[in-house]
């Protein structure tokens, strides 16, 4: 697929691509003010054509979503694969609203289409027909929005070869496109991704139980044993009910009287006493004072008895002072503090007390009650916490057992885990990606005069690390890629990379490359440019560079590259708003 033109219906300069090497030039007259070279919009037609290919709407912030553009329709023709033409069009105020034109032959001028095959089609309905329009054998396991932005590198795509600026989400979401642009099974990452999540979501789940529901796995046995000893009291309950015979739950509470709860309140106040005593004497620290030394009164008994005061021991004196002072401070403190701790522990103490002896109370009342039907509706409502005691253990003991099968489960993910990695790493071994490799370090060694390779590992977890990087002459990576524009051209020989190797299938046979010469040295500007002519011509391709006239790289004699005016599909400048591609100045 190749782009042959893009008009509008107004504020715009209509373009006529090339079917090869393409430039759009920026002309700079004023050389001492260039904060507006960007305005000019060599970026901004990238932006359009993206927009073209149904990127999504303009948000806010957005050049398109600027008022200006209010009532701006944008045309862009495309050759197909199978040598057919598509006229899309796409407007400004109705962005999810397109409609589609197929030619045999390409348009004369910019004329628009009087008939259209789909008009106004819904925005997911278009990228779908465009995607059946554009037909790709390549990466067809993902719609062509997917691999555009390769061949759309704007500033901002130039930050890493492989992750562009749209794929900032998940590694799940970009990973396993890429390890099949490379030409091995992406579903190879897919499959291993959706373990690592499955498995998460089932930690998840067991984590989720364990909090709200209070259960854990080691505590089975215990359960069943307390379940057992609830169906004992039920049978018992039950028995004693429909008899009407209430002897063996007397004497249960009679035992449960005797040798719990009297026993129970016997510990409580005997430890009840004990923090009593302590508070007293912790609120009696409190009223008592640290002795203070009176330093004067001390001064007048020595002066009374005629003896003389050294100032050294005055001294010592006023230090003792200060430090009896401070330990009283403290001393407070930590007592206050106890007695708060103690206050709190006693009144906890006295409270369980006070239930204790209401429940005593309340179960002696119930063994004189002589009255058959109200211990009849007791017994019953003691049934009753029974049964929801048995119900409320038996869900325990149904999430216990679900927490135990979801690790089972677990361990069975684990092992499809454990072949999906063995999988990744068999499919690295077959080095499907060489001729890949080759031609990107081809590339590089054409331009850059060393070497550059593309690499992929497996990490700690499994998952799939791509690379692309200088070599020297010992294949240890140089610091080269750390300098922006360095890492620009692995990026662009990347795009280059795919274009060739895919050359004879169906699939982009384009590439826009903003700002790629800027920061490059001369002679690096003048090898890229030759080469990226002579690929145009032995394979197809259709490239588009944008450029500032100052960014031109001069030959060795000193004459500045010779660029075709038959090269440049679009010339900009900054004498006025006509030289600008909306013919506005923003």
């Amino acid at each position: 697929m190749k782009l042959v033109r893009i008009f509008s219906n107004k504020n715009f300069t209509n373009i006529k691509f090339n079917d090869g090497f393409n430039v759009v030039l920026a002309t700079i007259q004023d050389v001492a003010n260039k904060r507006d070279t960007h305005n000019l919009g060599k970026t901004s037609l990238l932006r359009v054509i993206d927009f073209l290919l149904l990127c999504r709407s303009p948000k806010k912030g957005d050049l398109l979503s600027n008022s200006f553009f209010k009532g701006q329709i944008f045309y862009l023709e495309i050759k197909l694969n199978n040598g057919e033409y598509l006229i899309i069009k796409r407007a400004i105020d109705s962005p999810t609203k397109i409609s589609f034109k197929i030619n045999d032959v390409s348009l004369a001028d910019f004329s628009v289409p009087d008939i259209w095959d789909f008009e106004n089609m819904a925005y997911d309905k278009a990228k779908d027909k465009l995607n059946e329009y554009l037909g790709f054998d390549v990466v067809s396991n993902w719609p062509y929005r997917k691999s555009v932005t390769y061949f759309l590198r704007t500033q901002q795509d130039y930050l890493d070869v492989f992750q562009l600026g749209k794929f900032k989400g998940d590694h799940s979401d970009w990973k396993p496109f890429v390890f099949e642009l490379l030409g091995f099974d992406g579903n190879l990452i897919a499959k291993k991704y959706e373990l690592d999540q499955l498995i998460e979501d089932k930690k998840n789940a067991i984590k989720s139980i364990k909090q709200e529901a209070n259960v854990n796995p080691e505590e089975k046995d215990r359960i069943l044993g307390l379940i057992d000893i609830k169906n004992q009291e039920k049978i018992s309950a039950e028995q004693s009910i429909d008899k009407f015979n209430f002897y063996a739950h007397d004497r249960n509470i009679t035992k449960d009287v005797i040798e719990n709860i009297d026993a129970q309140i016997q510990i409580l106040n005997t430890e009840r006493y004990r923090l009593n005593y302590e508070l007293q004497k912790a609120e009696n620290a409190l009223r008592q004072s640290v002795s203070e030394i009176n330093l004067q009164k001390l001064q007048e008994l020595y002066d009374d008895t005629n003896l003389f005061f050294p100032n050294e021991l005055k001294k010592k004196y006023s230090e003792l002072e200060a430090f009896n002072y401070a330990i009283s401070v403290e001393r407070k403190k930590y007592i206050s503090e106890n007695l708060k701790k103690l206050q709190s522990e006693y009144n906890e103490i006295d409270n369980q007390i006070k239930a204790l002896e209401a429940d005593k109370t309340d179960k002696l009342a119930f063994l004189i009650e002589t009255d058959s039907y109200t211990k009849f509706k007791q017994y019953q409502k003691q049934l009753s916490e029974v049964e929801s005691d048995l119900k409320m253990l038996n869900v325990k003991l149904q999430l216990i057992d679900r927490t135990i099968e979801i690790n089972e489960n677990i361990k069975e993910i684990d092992r499809d885990l454990v072949q999906a990695k063995d999988d990744i790493n068999n499919a690295i071994n077959l080095q499907k990606h060489a001729d890949i490799r080759r031609i990107f370090n081809q590339i590089i060694t054409e331009v850059v005069g060393t070497n550059a390779i593309i690499s992929l590992k497996q990490n700690q977890k499994g998952n799939v690390d791509y690379s692309a990087d200088y070599q020297n002459l010992q294949q240890a990576t140089t610091s080269e890629a750390n300098g922006t524009s360095y890492k620009k051209l692995l990026c662009a020989a990347f795009d280059l990379t795919l274009l060739i190797h895919y050359s004879q299938k169906s699939f982009f046979k384009f590439v826009y490359h903003d700002g790629i010469l800027e920061g490059l040295d001369d002679r690096i500007k003048v090898r890229l440019l030759d080469y990226v002519k002579s690929v145009c011509q032995q394979y197809g391709i259709q490239y588009i560079v944008s450029s500032i006239d100052s960014d031109i790289p001069r030959m060795l004699d000193g004459t500045i590259y010779p660029i075709q005016s038959s090269e440049i599909c679009l010339q900009l400048n900054d004498r006025n708003d006509e030289g600008k591609l909306f013919k506005h100045s923003f």
